[in-house]
């Protein structure tokens, strides 16, 4: 992830596999349906992320999959490419981005 910040990729997403977190095809995407469909469409072994402005710790990524994963072994599945709403995740960047930092600290970063 921080590979692609450094590119200048903020905004685009990459794949990744569930399993241990290693790129798909170290190509960052300007959508997620891009992404997914560069993937195969692979609904049980891919993790799909959106590059942040300040790339990601290793703690925020092993959050991520950890979601991921658990979203996965409850039976969530990702939609068909074309529809463009994932349901596992904020629906807007900053949402998400605020949320990994929270769940990555333990709920202590955004704690009053």
């Amino acid at each position: 992830m921080t590979m692609h910040t450094l590119a200048g990729k903020k905004g685009h997403w990459a794949a990744f596999r569930m399993s241990d977190g290693q790129p798909i095809d170290n190509t960052a995407y300007p959508t997620r349906e891009e992404a997914v469909k560069a993937a195969g469409w692979d609904r049980d072994t891919t993790v799909y992320l959106e590059v942040q402005a300040d790339g990601m710790r290793p703690e925020e990524a092993q959050v991520c999959l950890d979601f991921q994963r658990a979203l996965h072994d409850a039976g969530f599945r990702l939609p068909d490419p074309n529809f463009s709403f994932d349901l596992s995740t904020p629906m807007f960047p900053w949402d998400r981005h605020k949320t990994i930092r929270h769940l990555a600290s333990g709920g202590k970063e955004f704690a009053s």
